[in-house]
Order: structure tokens, then C-alpha cells, then sequence
């Protein structure tokens, strides 16, 4: 993970990570990687990825979308190969999801999720960065979780969670092609769940009410396994 000081709407930094899958004898597996037990995200089990840094593009125009796809894309492609010394190219990257944090959170990081079935190279760890490299089923991934043997964090997580109920490559990328594209702008209101539009806590007025009809959209994480709920599509 690399560091840059490019800034984006709201105080917060672009970032970018990237999803590799492939088809396992026994199910969808993904890339996933280790981080050392200090730095950001310590101990935790993530997907490639890092902030965007100047060489990727430079500074984003925020009236054109397009254009910070563009250097996180190609912030995705950099981390990648940095971090494992596998490479794929920007044009085989299919935007997944994009995640805001808490308002609370330090430091805050604008992050887009790609997904990729497409890359070729040999797998060689970043060792300063990557403390463990492995292709994972995101159901085994999940239940290590729940067992309290994996550090998870919230995006990563919700990503496993959707990922197991769709199964395939072929089906990630069909849902992919016919689903928006989603921004979880994360409201932590209570401090043991989370909560994203659509939720009718996503946003309380000043009263404390609900301003939304009620509707669930939220993480619970009290206790293992957490709870992911949507009650809408």
C-alpha cells in the first residue's frame, strides 16, 4: 500500500483495490492478502489495494465520474502488481462498489472495489506489505471470521458475504453487467452496527427520526457470525 496526497470530495483520499476470482474445483476462490501486524489494517485480511497516488493520473475533476474511474483503475492496476507481481490490464477491470467510511474515521479513504477474472504473472508478496498471499472461498473466509480466526473489516466482509451468495465468476460478473453500480456511504450510528442508504436510520434529522419508511440496510457486528440485512433491493 502506497501513500500519495491526492484528495478527493469531503476531505477524503481515493483508493482502489481489486477482487481477483477464479473457479476452484470446490467453488468461487479470491486472492487475499495479509497485512503485517502494524500499518493499516493490521492482521487483516483484505484484498490488493491503496491510495492513488499522483503517477496515476493526477488530480480528479469531480463533475466527471469518469474521470476518477479512470486513475482509480489505474491505481488498482499499480497496486496489484506491486503488492503481488500479478498484472492486469485497466480495460479488464469491472467496477464493483465503491466505499465511504464513517465520518468519524481517520483516516478516511474513498475506495473503489474492482472485480477481474483476467491477470496473468507469477504470484511474489510484497513482503513489507503482504504478511500472507492465498486464494480463498469466501464461505471458508466467513467462517474463520465467525471462529474468531481472521481479522475482517466491514467492506471486506459485506464483499465476502455477496460474493458466497452469488458463487461463480460467471455470476459476479452477470451481476456486475445488470446491477448499479453501489455507493455504501457508511453511517455507524450505533457503535456495533453500520448502516448504508436505503436503511431507515441511514439518516435521522434533527428530532431523531427516521426519515425513511422503515427498511433495514445495515451490518449488525455484536456478536459472530455478524448480520449483514437488506430488507430492499
Amino acid at each position: 500500500m502506497t501513500t500519495g496526497a491526492d484528495m478527493t470530495r469531503d476531505g477524503m483520499r481515493l483508493a482502489a483495490t481489486v477482487l481477483l476470482l477464479r473457479d476452484g474445483r470446490d467453488g468461487l476462490e479470491t486472492l487475499m492478502m495479509r497485512r503485517p501486524k502494524r500499518g493499516s489494517f493490521a492482521d487483516a485480511w483484505v484484498w490488493p489495494g491503496g491510495a492513488v497516488e499522483a503517477s496515476d493520473g493526477g488530480a480528479v475533476n469531480h463533475e466527471h465520474p469518469a474521470a476518477e474511474r479512470q486513475i482509480t483503475s489505474a491505481a488498482a492496476v499499480r497496486e496489484l502488481r506491486e503488492e503481488t507481481g500479478l498484472r492486469v490490464e485497466a480495460n479488464a477491470l469491472h467496477p464493483y462498489a465503491l466505499w465511504s467510511p464513517p465520518q468519524h474515521s481517520m483516516p478516511k479513504f474513498r475506495t473503489w472495489f474492482y472485480i477481474a477474472t483476467e491477470y496473468c504473472g507469477t504470484p511474489r508478496p510484497q513482503l513489507s506489505e503482504v504478511a500472507e498471499l492465498a486464494w480463498v472461498r469466501p464461505d471458508e473466509m466467513l467462517a474463520a471470521h465467525e471462529r474468531a480466526e481472521r481479522t475482517l473489516i466491514v467492506p471486506t466482509w459485506v464483499t465476502l458475504w455477496q460474493l458466497m451468495q452469488l458463487g461463480s465468476s460467471e455470476a459476479v460478473l452477470t451481476h456486475v453487467a445488470n446491477t448499479p453500480f453501489e455507493h455504501y456511504e457508511t453511517r455507524q450510528v450505533a457503535e456495533q452496527r453500520c448502516y448504508w442508504f436505503g436503511d431507515s436510520q441511514w439518516q435521522i434529522d434533527e428530532l431523531g427520526t427516521a426519515s425513511r419508511p422503515a427498511a433495514r440496510h445495515r451490518l449488525e457486528t455484536g456478536e459472530r457470525p455478524w448480520r449483514y440485512i437488506r430488507d430492499f433491493e
